[in-house]
């Protein structure tokens, strides 16, 4: 069996089919695999060789901004790499965060239940609604604890294909 693959316009294979004789002539999108080549869906030919396809990245939430409200804010600080927080007991954090995928917006229009744990195994799930790819939201701060949430909270809920990769944050509310 004669092996081709058929290839789009931009030289991706979107097919690949067996014949028992050699096509002639080669129809143009056509190419006759060599014996033993194992090219899949998705892969490139260019300069006589196949390259795989790309391998698709997970978006990814980047916190932009965290503050505190109002007097609160004075409390309250936040590292530079917005991956940690200390604040007081009252404080209600406002969040901006943003989708990305390869360092770009992704617009994405969904919602999902984030979930924030304490170190003593409680579990709050906050609403975010992102809209093109971008969302705000606010977290109340009503007791003292230390809160997390991290990559795998996030995915946990999803299904595998809407996973996406989180740096993680930590947030440590204090009495005063």
């Amino acid at each position: 069996m004669l092996n081709y693959v058929v290839l789009d316009e931009k030289n991706v294979v979107v097919e690949s089919i067996f014949y028992s004789t050699e096509l002639t002539p080669t129809p143009q999108n056509y190419l006759l695999l060599k014996d033993g080549q194992k090219v899949g869906v998705g892969y490139v030919y260019k300069n006589g060789k196949f390259t795989p396809p790309p391998v698709a990245q997970k978006p990814a939430i980047v916190v932009e901004s965290i503050t505190a409200d109002g007097e609160y804010n004075g409390h309250t600080i936040v590292s530079e790499t917005l991956d940690e927080v200390r604040t007081i007991v009252g404080a209600t954090l406002r969040i901006t965060a943003r989708i990305d995928v390869a360092g770009q917006l992704y617009p994405l229009n969904e919602s999902f239940d984030l979930p924030i744990s304490s170190v003593d195994g409680r579990v709050r799930p906050v609403r975010v609604v992102f809209e093109n790819g971008r969302a705000i939201f606010n977290v109340a701060m009503p007791d003292a604890r230390i809160w997390q949430v991290a990559e795998e909270m996030i995915n946990s809920g999803l299904h595998p294909e809407k996973h996406m990769r989180f740096a993680g944050l930590r947030v440590v509310v204090a009495e005063v």
